[in-house]
Formats: C-alpha cells, structure tokens, sequence
C-alpha cells in the first residue's frame, strides 16, 4: 500500500493508508477515533459484533511503529469508546501494549468519548482542549484556531470514490484551508461523507493506498 507525502503548514506530512499521519520532521505519528473497546460495549447492549477489534487495532499500531519508528504518538480524541467494567479484557490488553512501548511517548488529546474512562490508567498523558505543536494545533473538534493550522479528528469523514460503474465509500483524509481532519483509526468506526468544496483536498484511503480525488 502507498502512502502520500503532501505539504502542509510548511511542513512535510506523510498519510498512511492505514488511516495514520506521519510528521516525519518531529517523529510524531497522529490517528484519530481509536475507539478501544467499542465492541464490548456494543455487546453489553445486545448488538451482535465480532470480538478482537481492539486486539487487531492495536496490531496495526504495532505495525505503524516498526515501520516509522516514531518517537510520540498523539491521538486527536476518541482514544476510547466508553465506560469499562471489571470484565473488560481489553482493558489489560492495552496496557499490557502500553508497557511494550514505553520507549514511545504518548498524549490524547481528550474528545468527547473519553470522559467516559480514565484514560491516564492506561499510562498516557491526557491534554484536555488542545494541543499546540507549531505550526499546529492538534485537536479532537475541527475548529480554526488562531494559533495555528489545526490537526484533528471527530468526524470521520468519508468520500465516495468511482471506479467505472461501481462506487466505493471509503475512509479519506480532508484538508480546507485551516482545518485537517484525519479519518478514524478504530475499526468498528463508521464514516461521515465530506462534500468536495472548492479548496477542499480530499485523499481517499484505498485497498491500494491513498490517493487524491481530484
């Protein structure tokens, strides 16, 4: 699979096709919406989904630092789904990951699904609001901010991509003038489809890699 080098700030930014962004110049790997443990909560409420998909979320991580050797992680929110209980395996499983890489700094940048647990357990620093790492503000909500281009998350945006006759939602990474927003990391995640405004880049994560849309 490809990845895309674009240009942004001023600043070279590697997009992964596995839904991550690479700051190569400060060894900073960014996702977004991670959503830990989000099917056992959809099973403690009687939704019928696979189990393993934090184990395989975290596999994917694994495999994003043995290949970019990064020295921070920094989630734009939504690190995980919600409230845990005494039973909730996957709770061990991260911080048994978390010990692995003790060696790699990691910081969430808090969203709206994080209240729900104590993030700082699992041995991450947690910074509520946003983050600012000029020329960038990393966040969870897409907002301007006047301290900088912002990074974030929240969305989950998605595009659909034609391939002849046939149409392909997929995850994609958007740029507008101010605002970046990552596709989510999680795999249980969903997609929010983005219109193709004027301006607006779209790169669309593919089986084959990412690719622009226009």
């Amino acid at each position: 699979m490809t990845t895309r080098d674009i240009d942004v700030a001023g600043e070279r930014l590697t997009l992964h096709p596995e839904r991550a962004l690479y700051w190569g110049a400060q060894r900073t790997l960014l996702v977004a919406d991670v959503h830990f443990g989000k099917g056992a909560v959809f099973r403690r409420a009687g939704i019928a989904v696979p189990s393993g998909d934090t184990e395989d979320d975290l596999q994917r991580l694994d495999a994003l630092f043995a290949v970019l050797q990064p020295a921070r992680l920094v989630i734009l929110g939504d690190l995980v789904h919600g409230a845990a209980t005494v039973r909730s395996a996957w709770v061990d499983n991260v911080r048994a990951w978390r010990a692995r890489h003790a060696s790699i700094d990691m910081t969430l940048v808090a969203g709206n699904h994080d209240r729900h647990f104590d993030v700082a357990s699992l041995g991450m620093a947690v910074q509520p609001g946003r983050l600012a790492v000029p020329p960038f503000v990393l966040s969870h909500h897409p907002h301007p901010h006047a301290e900088g281009y912002v990074l974030a998350g929240h969305v989950h945006p998605g595009v659909v991509v034609r391939d002849g006759w046939r149409k392909h939602r997929l995850p994609a990474f958007v740029f507008d003038r101010d605002v970046g927003m990552l596709p989510a990391f999680g795999t249980l995640t969903g997609l929010h489809d983005v219109a193709n405004l004027t301006g607006r880049e779209i790169f669309a994560v593919t089986p084959a890699g990412v690719i622009p849309t226009r």
